[in-house]
């Protein structure tokens, strides 16, 4: 088992580097956000009455984190495809939101096609490949990222860029509405708490070795528990899974009492910047779970405002599966069983 401190060690389990991409989480929300500032778009938001989201694994992040952010608060009704194609209701009306890290998802090419035959309106994020072509062809307006604060290349390792480079773009094309200062601001003091973060996700990393991590979550950081989940999997190489309150208090709690053997450790994700009846929801939870004898661990945000939370859940979860990573002495930057699956497909 690596010492996730021994630097030589981990570069020999970790050569795309993927511990400097983590470390570099603030600096990629800082060049995004500032990238997306400097960005000339002219956006007709006139006629629009939905949203459809398109992207696959890490690449929808960005769209996972700002339905949960602002919530009730988006104008549109919105919905997440990660599929080859979009639903029959999309038109000239709607729309349609791409993001590929690589740009050459095929499901997220396949969406673009499609969304560019019913002449839907779109906005694109990506790195480049054909979807940057397309974006070029098409004039559609984009923000376009160098990744250069990702030295690994793997897009899960490319948040800054993608999360906050889609909500940049949603403001400044007039499709959401979030002071600028707030973003900043909370960037800032992520900044400041970074290390403070770092070394709580490193002393308690080992609590979650061997075990299946649940993860519990609501309201504004419903879409970090996904993100999380995700990168147990592909960081981690762990199975992992996630809930959403209050939703899980209508049939998890019920299933929590076989099998009696398991490897179950529920991380809940909390914050004070839950609603009142959230709050009191997460509590009772809490409670279910020990009284069903499972571990728990509590991850309770520091954060003034929502900004703040997800951003420092983001970097905490960042932190926690790449430590398990090194510890399992697997490279966190490859994925194999991906990888041989992609490839037995197009063989196909």
């Amino acid at each position: 088992m690596q010492n996730v401190l021994d630097i030589e060690g981990i570069k020999k389990i970790d050569p795309r580097d993927t511990f400097a991409s983590t470390e570099l989480l603030v600096k990629q929300c800082k060049a995004a956000w500032e990238d997306i500032s400097k960005l000339d778009i002219s956006f007709d938001t006139n006629g629009i009455v939905n949203i459809v989201f398109c992207g696959m694994g890490a690449s929808i992040y960005g769209a996972l984190v700002t339905k949960a952010l602002l919530g009730l608060e988006i104008a549109y009704p919105s919905e997440i495809v990660t599929d080859y194609h979009l639903p029959t209701y999309v038109d000239e009306h709607t729309l349609v939101v791409l993001t590929s890290y690589s740009g050459t998802t095929e499901e997220v090419l396949s969406c673009a096609k499609e969304a560019k035959a019913r002449d839907a309106k779109m906005l694109i994020l990506t790195k480049g490949g054909p979807l940057l072509e397309f974006a070029k062809e098409n004039a559609i307006p984009s923000y376009i990222f160098d990744g250069k604060l990702n030295p690994s290349g793997v897009p899960r390792l490319g948040n800054g860029y993608t999360i906050l480079g889609l909500i940049g773009l949603l403001n400044k094309a007039r499709i959401i509405n979030i002071e600028e200062r707030e973003i900043l601001d909370a960037i800032t003091r992520l900044e400041e708490k970074l290390p403070e973060i770092k070394g709580q996700a490193h002393r308690e990393f080992e609590i979650f070795q061997n075990k299946i991590p649940v993860i519990i979550t609501a309201e504004h950081l419903s879409g970090n528990g996904q993100i999380l989940r995700n990168q147990c999997n592909e960081t981690a190489k762990t199975f992992s899974c996630y809930y959403v309150v209050p939703d899980l208090n209508h049939h998890l709690m019920e299933g929590l009492q076989f099998p009696k053997d398991h490897n179950l450790h529920f991380l809940f994700l909390n914050s004070q910047n839950y609603s009142s009846k959230i709050k009191k929801r997460m509590q009772l939870t809490i409670d279910v779970v020990k009284q069903n004898n499972h571990e728990l661990h509590e991850f309770m945000t520091s954060g003034q405002s929502i900004y703040d939370d997800f951003l420092e859940v983001l970097a905490y979860g960042s932190y926690l599966t790449l430590f398990l990573s090194l510890r399992y002495d697997q490279d966190p930057a490859v994925n194999p069983w991906v990888d041989w699956f992609k490839e037995q497909l197009k063989n196909s």
